[in-house]
């Protein structure tokens, strides 16, 4: 027995001898180059992964809450934006709400602003904006009762609520204000003074039947404002200037020869603009009313100048959600029924790749 106990205990010393001669691994940061407009982001279960879409590479994961909404991506501070909810017990217990920085070089947070805890938990990129001047970030907040907080990213500190009573999403328009969609068929145009704090704010008139044919939530970016499409495939751009708000009379993409097919825009994501051409794209689909939901067998692109078709594409599999990027040539992300993303130059309707797993689902594309 003795004799077996010392062999044992040379045999461990041995061992732990030749472990001490073997190098540890050194702990690396990878360091991102400056983003193009190749990047993009599929927020996910599981947070936003990056992707480059010229190479269909995955290029870092933000390890975002399951409440966060949107980001909002600051290239010339090379920050990234995300409000995100902590609860205590995981699922339960107390609520914290901050607005996270992200270092766009690392992907890490690199600072963290206290904001009230009534942050909207549905995913959708119009639910957090940053203003032209670069300055102040605003978070939409729903508990019912509907806000916008404003946070001043230079000075990193909250800044203050704002109430908007009926009116929910935020759409940047200048350095200083946003529209946000209201519930009786109207937009709100919120004007901030240079320290962040309210000081005028303008009701347009009704312009759109929300009981009849209302706007989907997903909206647009234009080079002036925003593209909001309705229900049947009507299209009105809305933008703003000083205090005046600016809402075009409405035209529909669906033709009359389109209207016995019953067609309709459709998806969880069904509208992208590529803004240096002008150039809407749309997913449709065949269905009746309230089934502005399904996704799209066909993709149809329109010159919002002209307010006219100049594409039709057939799609083998259905979509249900797109992205075009602002590269020269329009480069279209889009998200297949089988959980895929698969890349096109789109006007020339050439698939260039496709990554097969671009994460735990697709909640949401957006632009980086």
């Amino acid at each position: 027995m003795k004799f077996a106990l010392l062999g044992g205990i040379a045999l461990i010393l041995g061992a732990t001898a030749s472990f001490s001669e073997v190098t540890p691994d050194a702990a690396t940061i990878e360091i991102l180059g400056q983003p193009t407009d190749n990047w993009f982001i599929n927020r996910s279960r599981e947070g936003a992964y990056l992707f480059d879409a010229a190479s269909g590479d995955m290029l870092g994961l933000l390890s975002l809450t399951p409440y966060t909404p949107a980001i909002a991506v600051n290239r010339n501070r090379n920050e990234v934006y995300a409000g995100e909810s902590y609860l205590s017990r995981l699922y339960r217990g107390k609520r914290e709400d901050v607005l996270t920085i992200y270092d766009i070089s690392t992907l890490a947070p690199i600072a963290e602003i206290d904001i009230p805890d009534k942050m909207v938990e549905v995913v959708g990129d119009t639910n957090i904006g940053l203003l032209g001047n670069g300055q102040y970030v605003t978070v939409y907040n729903l508990t019912p009762a509907q806000s916008v907080s404003v946070i001043d990213i230079k000075q990193r500190k909250f800044i203050g609520e704002i109430s908007t009573p009926g009116c929910g999403m935020v759409m940047p328009v200048d350095n200083f204000s946003f529209l946000m969609i209201c519930g009786d068929g109207s937009v709100q145009l919120i004007e901030l003074a240079k320290d962040g704090s309210e000081v005028r704010r303008t009701r347009s008139d009704i312009f759109f039947s929300v009981e009849n044919d209302a706007v989907f939530d997903r909206v647009a970016k234009t080079r002036d404002g925003w593209l909001l499409l309705s229900h049947t495939g009507l299209i009105y751009e809305v933008s703003a200037n000083a205090s005046n708000i600016y809402i075009t009379e409405p035209w529909s993409i669906v033709g009359k020869d389109d209207r016995d097919g019953l067609w309709r825009p459709g998806g969880t994501g069904p509208l992208t603009v590529h803004r240096a051409t002008n150039t809407a794209f749309v997913l449709m689909h065949q269905g009746g009313i309230d089934t502005h939901h399904e996704p799209g067998s066909e993709l149809w692109a329109f010159d919002t100048e002209k307010q006219q078709r100049v594409m039709r594409w057939s799609l083998e599999d259905k979509w249900s959600e797109v992205l075009v990027l602002q590269t020269d040539e329009p480069r279209l992300i889009a998200a297949t029924n089988d959980g895929e993303l698969q890349i096109y130059n789109v006007l020339k309707q050439v698939l260039e790749r496709t990554i097969d797993d671009p994460g735990p689902g697709i909640w949401l594309l957006q632009e980086f």
